[in-house]
Parts: structure tokens; C-alpha cells; sequence
């Protein structure tokens, strides 16, 4: 008999209302138990959008102890206490990224549970662009990858708040909610086995990041691929993807339905691809959503771990963490006048 699972969910935002909530209403392997938000405003709205009971915060206790699944979407840095009462309770969770700054973090929190009831938010890595260039560079059609280049960047002008102002909330800013996407599909799409980051330029403030460059070498099994990336959320940069291969240069994003284009070593267009129907993927960003929550329900039924588990995205984390750690020295150097 197939197993039902019923989700609570902890922080109902946008990413809720607009991803979550419509996927998982269409998967019939779940049964949405109850949603709760800090405001109950904002809570009873969602109420009545998607006929989901809300709860009190005096409920919380019991109703998490009646659940099969926790969905995790609150600010990163008021997290913890609701992942070790799911442990406690022995809950599966499903935690939007970022689910840690610091590899010791993230390592506890995965000893806290079984590897497989552990998923994390990396969505993006459903997109069909990540197995095309895994089949790209696997197959060395263009010789081996040499170099890459990164860059996302886009100007926003908008004021501040609480949230994204915040590092013990946020955790950092554009580089951990945003860009951490692209990092992770890097790395999967490179099969990298290591990261080591060389340098970081950055503008921030108390660990915000707003503007930053920084260099690292990805560890493959075809040697090291040195890769610089550019990121900004105060600057509209030239977004994309170049994989500098030994005989072609590749440039495309990293979305769910992004042109591939192949360029001679003399940057001469050779070849445009904009259909990549034959790949393992999402077609839409809605799609990616519901790839992730089958996936992690098959790794419940099955008790393996796969690409939602927790220990999959260490390495991500360990990218994170190197970045933070570099620009924590810089900003004590520059406050000691080095």
C-alpha cells in the first residue's frame, strides 16, 4: 500500500504560496496537514488561497509531533530550534536552501537525522542544463575543460529590511540566497570532488555581501579546473556560463530553458543549440519543484539517499563557507588598518 505522507510547514512566504503549495496540492503521495507563519495575517491568507488549515504558534509543539514531513522555509538563522525538535520527534524535513554556512553545521545537522530524511531546496539542480553539460564534459566532446567563468549580477533598487540586512538571520546576502543556486549546480555539473577557494574580493558589510569576485580551483577527476565568478546585486553584469574547453568555448545561463551557444577558440560562432528535450529535466521551474519532492519521497520509501539528501550538498556548503571565511579576514584586516 502506498505510503501517504503528511507535511506541516513552518514559513509561508512566497516561495510557499507560489512553489511549494501548488506542487505539492498535485502530488498525490502527500497530504498537507497544516501551515504556519510568524504573522497569522499572512498565514490565514494562505488559508483561504489553498484550503490549508493555519496554526497558532501554541500549536506548533503537538502539531510537529503528528507529521510526516517539516517544511523548513523560515530565514536561515531561525532554523535551528525547529530542525533538532524534528529530530527529537524523529520528522523527515525538507529545508530551503540555505541550509548552512559552515561545513560543521551542516555535518550536525545531518547526524541529527537518517541521510535520506534530510532534502534540501537546491532545485536548480533539476534544470536540464545541468545534465546536458555533465554529458558535455563527461564525453570531452570539445577536448577537457580548462577554465570557467561565472557571472550573475543584477542591479536592484530596493531598501533594505530586517531579513536581508541581517547576517545572524540571513546568514549573508547575495552570494548564500541567491548565486548559491549556480555554485551548487557547478558542482555537479563539473562532478567536482573538491573545491578550494584562492582569493575574494568583495564589497560588504558585516558579512553582507553586495559585490564580489572570487577565484577557486574545482577538483575533478580530470585534474583541477581553476573557475572565477563574479556576483552582484549592485551591478547588472553580462550573466552567464563560459567553459572554456581545449578546442571550444561553451556560453549559455544556468535556467531552465536557456540557448547553448559553441564558439571557435577565436570567439566564432559554430553552433546555436536551443533544444534540450532529450535531457533528463525540468521544463519548467514549477517542474523543477516537483522533481525535488518525488525524488525526496522515493528516497523515504526506499531508505537511500539521493540527490535531495543532505550529504549530497556538502561540498556546496564547504564552497559557502570558504567564501564567508575569506571575506571575515579581509573585513578583520581592513578594521585593523592592514
Amino acid at each position: 500500500m502506498k505510503k501517504i505522507y503528511k507535511v506541516g510547514i513552518i514559513g509561508v512566504g512566497s516561495i510557499v504560496e507560489l512553489s511549494h503549495l501548488p506542487v505539492l496540492k498535485n502530488i498525490d503521495d502527500i497530504e498537507i496537514s497544516w501551515q504556519y507563519d510568524k504573522s497569522f495575517t499572512r498565514s490565514t491568507l494562505v488559508s483561504k488561497m489553498f484550503q490549508v488549515s493555519a496554526l497558532r504558534e501554541n500549536d506548533l509543539e503537538n502539531a510537529i509531533q503528528e507529521i510526516d514531513i517539516c517544511l523548513l522555509t523560515i530565514p536561515y538563522g531561525t532554523r535551528q530550534t525547529f530542525i533538532e525538535k524534528c529530530a527529537d520527534y524523529n520528522k523527515s524535513i525538507y529545508v530551503e536552501k540555505p541550509f548552512a554556512i559552515k561545513v560543521e553545521e551542516h555535518e550536525y545537522y545531518c547526524k541529527l537525522f537518517p541521510s535520506y530524511s534530510v532534502a534540501i531546496g537546491l532545485q536548480r539542480r533539476y534544470y536540464k542544463i545541468v545534465s546536458f553539460l555533465q554529458h558535455i564534459i563527461k564525453g570531452k566532446f570539445f577536448g577537457r575543460l580548462k577554465q570557467i567563468y561565472f557571472t550573475e549580477g543584477y542591479f536592484i533598487l530596493k531598501g533594505g529590511n530586517k531579513f536581508t540586512t541581517g547576517a545572524n538571520l540571513s546568514g549573508g546576502r547575495v552570494i548564500l540566497e541567491s548565486a548559491i543556486h549556480s555554485l551548487d549546480q557547478l558542482l555537479l555539473i563539473t562532478s567536482a570532488n573538491n573545491v578550494a577557494v584562492k582569493d575574494v574580493k568583495s564589497i560588504h558589510k558585516s558579512l553582507i555581501d553586495y559585490d564580489s569576485l572570487f577565484n577557486s580551483v574545482l577538483t575533478t577527476t580530470d585534474g583541477e579546473v581553476p573557475i572565477t565568478c563574479e556576483i552582484s546585486s549592485i551591478r547588472n553584469l553580462s550573466n552567464g556560463l563560459e567553459l572554456h574547453f581545449e578546442n571550444a568555448i561553451l556560453k549559455c545561463q544556468l535556467t531552465v530553458d536557456p540557448m547553448v551557444r559553441i564558439f571557435s577558440n577565436d570567439n566564432e560562432v559554430v553552433l546555436n543549440i536551443s533544444d534540450l528535450e532529450k535531457y533528463a529535466g525540468a521544463e519548467t521551474i514549477s517542474h523543477s519543484y516537483y522533481l525535488c519532492w518525488k525524488e525526496f519521497i522515493n528516497a523515504l520509501n526506499n531508505q537511500e539517499s539521493n540527490l535531495t539528501s543532505c550529504n549530497s550538498s556538502v561540498l556546496t556548503t564547504s564552497w559557502i563557507h570558504q567564501i564567508y571565511n575569506k571575506m571575515e579576514i579581509n573585513e578583520d584586516r581592513n578594521n585593523r588598518g592592514e
